[in-house]
């Protein structure tokens, strides 16, 4: 087994992988003949509707059943089964760097990794991209496990990519596919998922399944995007992630807190009341948040960084109806 494969994937894993299937919550149109549900009929043993039968259509579809009650000629219809596209997206922003002793970057490419692995063992086109401001790299979405050993080399050369200083780049664009963007100075490592949203809905017209992974530590008012998404017949996920010191604060005292991604700094004292008002409003933002996605038909889940990934990411995506 290739050196990548064991840095994300682990066999144990891979084992109980298999026994699972990304859940899509709609029938998509696909292009090639995959194990999904499609929007339009085919020829697959699941039945879908009747027709009228019309010159030159083939006789081994009428239903004789109905033709000898009512003597009228009629097509039984069934689902085609076809491939869907995957869109996987993975915030690099700076503050996905947070966590110890896995950082959020490190469980997001884990977890991309993994759906990968479903999309591809349902043989699906798997695309994966990583953001910030703007959308920076993206492997073209394609099927097989060719496809999968490139997603896994991709993801494991981002682990040393993660955080360098990139050249300067004065035109904001999306990339296309395996070419990668520079930071812009002092906005590089930000979050914009609004404007990566608006940019991936411009590059691509036909619906699918999309998987979001990022802390979702962003006042850019992604929502609105994330409506027009879903609107669009999109079937969009959201993974939440966040680190262990950001779900349960340990500190205490007088500290200096500094911004990752903005570098605004700011003296604070740490105390019981400021803990428990933090984990207040962070209760209310990620509350909020799957409210958010549960009105509009969207799939959320929260998941902290230093968790045992296996289990705990297996159990999230059967719970939030993401894999099944």
């Amino acid at each position: 087994m290739s050196q990548e494969k064991d840095s994300l994937l682990d066999p144990a894993f891979l084992r109980k992988l298999e026994r699972l299937r990304i859940q899509a919550r709609r029938a998509f149109p696909g292009t090639m003949r995959g194990e999904r549900r499609s929007t339009r009929r085919g020829s697959s043993v699941e039945f879908a509707d009747f027709r009228k039968y019309e010159a030159g259509d083939d006789f081994r579809h009428v239903d004789w059943n109905i033709y000898a009650r009512l003597e009228r000629l009629m097509l039984r219809q069934f689902v085609e089964e076809e491939d869907v596209r995957i869109d996987i997206l993975i915030d690099q922003s700076e503050s996905m760097r947070f966590g110890e002793p896995r950082s959020k970057f490190d469980f997001a490419r884990r977890a991309a990794a993994a759906l990968t692995f479903l999309g591809i063992s349902s043989l699906d086109r798997v695309s994966v991209a990583v953001f910030d401001a703007l959308l920076r790299e993206r492997l073209k979405a394609r099927r097989g496990r060719g496809h999968l050993l490139n997603v896994l080399r991709f993801l494991d050369a981002l682990a040393s990519d993660h955080g360098k200083a990139l050249a300067a780049d004065d035109a904001p664009r999306s990339p296309a596919p395996g070419e990668r963007l520079p930071a812009t100075p002092g906005t590089g490592a930000r979050t914009d998922l609004s404007a990566v949203l608006r940019a991936y809905q411009r590059a691509n017209g036909r619906a699918g399944i999309i998987f979001v992974i990022s802390d979702f530590l962003d006042a850019s008012g992604f929502r609105t995007e994330m409506k027009l998404l879903a609107r669009r017949g999109f079937d969009l996920n959201l993974i939440q992630v966040l680190a262990a010191d950001e779900l349960a604060p340990q500190a205490a005292g007088d500290w200096l807190f500094v911004d990752s991604e903005t570098g605004e700094a700011r003296e604070i004292t740490v105390n019981e009341r400021l803990v428990a008002a933090y984990k207040t409003a962070l209760g209310e933002y990620t509350h909020g948040l799957e409210s958010f996605c549960r009105s509009q038909g969207i799939g959320y889940t929260l998941v902290s960084a230093d968790a045992a990934f296996e289990e705990l990411l297996l159990k999230n995506l059967i719970e939030a109806r993401m894999a099944e």
